[in-house]
């Protein structure tokens, strides 16, 4: 686990200049992401004068090449966006099945270029060449293994060995590329630096796609060209939970958001009447019930139903809490990490990104150059558990801004690090240790205590009053990085 503190710091009145990186002095900002990489590339953007929104793209960006198994290029996510006004925007940059017609095809259209670029356009400062830049460096000219990857290579080297390619990049000598061994993508370079030249409408609509979807079919993938074209970003308000402090969280079909916001709205009244060694088996009834109530409103036309969970109010919430059942978890090894990223103009952003299962597809053909993932349609690839909260008080003041990945438990585990966190008032650090629940049916680490990792954001007297208060941290479970300050 690595851990960052704000800090605020003179600049001798030194000038800044917009997009240079380091000519931000004093406060920045600060970001978490599952792998420091990531974090760094975040953190510059921040250094350069660069919003929120900036540090996360460039972070998801980085993320598509140093943690491919979480984050696929061809995969998807969910963001949310405060804009340090109170107003809380939520987007959904989904990965689709690629034609609705072709229930066989295994293959989704990638949500995240599209989204992303979205993201940066509604709510970016920097240059979009500037912020795709430090992943299209880290494919074309190479970067270390961190420990981070290496791990995640060993976990899922199974994957690895039924895929020549893929093999040759992170396995060239039969056995996975360890921490420090350089890593060169020339491949996923030339996608990228496609994408930061041209937008990803040259990937959805123009020659980048046409010669993406022709590889694709060369190697027996059923994808065409006009698949790129389905599936758009979509904007929206969020829902929220909770009556000391408003936990907004993701809109469906990302159901982790709705799951973790039903989990926190029902024992945010109890959690301090709870002993500590009871929340882990509470937040789990209450999960189970959840649950089970989710089937009762949520049809199978998710879209149709979204005005009746957005309407759902904390009373109606209240009543999961106290039952016992399972929680209804989906098979398959839990895929997807999340990232949280504040600025000094009070701006915060919580993601979260998956590719549905290890390495999307788990096969990467010649001249293809990305990971697509798989259909989400698919059950053991589900789209269902991307999760991300911020909380706000007195409708204005950020403080927490939170993500996590690992399937099924990342909602459970997001709301557990909340309620600690902003009812229990624990440190951040404490939050993040504690022992947290496990559906039944995850697989369980070394840890004891399942998957899922949560990257969070705290600042308890709130991001514009007192930023030098905000603690940042990365789950003590994975190897990411907290950093906040130049």
């Amino acid at each position: 686990m690595l851990v960052a503190a704000f800090a605020l710091s003179s600049c001798g009145g030194s000038k800044e200049t917009p997009g240079v990186v380091g000519s931000v002095r004093g406060f920045l900002g600060g970001a978490v992401v599952d792998e420091p990489r990531a974090a760094l590339a975040a953190r510059d953007m921040l250094s350069a004068g660069g919003s929120a929104v900036d540090a996360a793209v460039a972070a998801a960006f980085v993320l598509t090449v140093a943690y491919p198994t979480q984050v696929p290029l061809g995969g998807g996510g969910a963001c949310l966006v405060s804009t340090g006004n109170g107003k809380i925007r939520g987007v959904e940059m989904l990965s689709f099945p690629a034609v609705a017609a072709r229930p066989d095809s295994k293959l989704a259209t990638p949500g995240l270029p599209r989204g992303l670029f979205a993201l940066h356009a509604r709510y970016g400062n920097l240059r979009w060449e500037q912020v795709m830049s430090p992943a299209e460096v880290f494919a074309r000219s190479g970067m270390p293994v961190t420990r981070a990857l290496a791990y995640e290579l060993a976990a899922h080297a199974d994957i690895l060995g039924t895929d020549a390619r893929l093999q040759a990049i992170f396995a060239p000598t039969g056995t996975t590329l360890a921490e420090g061994t350089p890593l060169v993508q020339p491949e996923l370079a030339v996608i990228l630096g496609a994408i930061r030249q041209r937008g990803p409408g040259d990937l959805h609509y123009g020659a980048l796609g046409r010669s993406v979807a022709r590889a694709l079919q060369a190697a027996g993938l059923d994808f065409r060209f006009e698949d790129f074209a389905a599936g758009q970003p979509q904007f929206g308000p969020a829902l929220h939970v909770g009556s000391k402090v408003a936990l907004y969280v993701g809109s469906l079909p990302a159901e982790g958001g709705l799951a973790a916001g039903q989990i926190y709205g029902a024992l945010e009244g109890r959690w301090r009447d709870t002993p500590p060694d009871a929340h882990a088996a509470l937040v789990l009834s209450t999960a189970a019930a959840a649950s089970r109530d989710r089937t009762t409103f949520i049809g199978p036309d998710l879209a149709a139903t979204r005005p009746l969970v957005q309407a759902m109010a904390p009373a109606q919430l209240a009543r999961l809490a106290g039952a016992g059942g399972e929680f209804a978890a989906e098979p398959g090894v839990p895929a997807g990490t999340g990232i949280a990223v504040v600025d000094r103009r009070g701006m915060a952003v919580a993601c979260s990104f998956t590719g549905y299962r290890p390495f999307g597809i788990g096969r990467l053909p010649p001249g293809v150059g990305m990971l697509f993932a798989p259909a989400p349609d698919d059950k053991d690839a589900s789209m269902r558990w991307l999760t991300a909260a911020i909380g706000v008080r007195d409708e204005k003041d950020l403080v927490f801004a939170g993500a996590a990945g690992g399937g099924a438990a990342a909602p459970l585990a997001l709301a557990q690090v909340a309620l600690d966190s902003l009812i229990e008032r624990a440190e951040l650090g404490r939050a993040l240790v504690a022992r947290r629940a496990v559906p039944p049916g995850i697989p369980v680490e070394g840890t004891g205590d399942g998957p899922a990792r949560v990257q969070a954001i705290v600042c308890r007297d709130g991001l514009n009053d007192n930023p030098e208060a905000c603690r940042i941290e990365a789950d003590p479970r994975g190897s990411g990085l907290g950093i906040g300050t130049q």
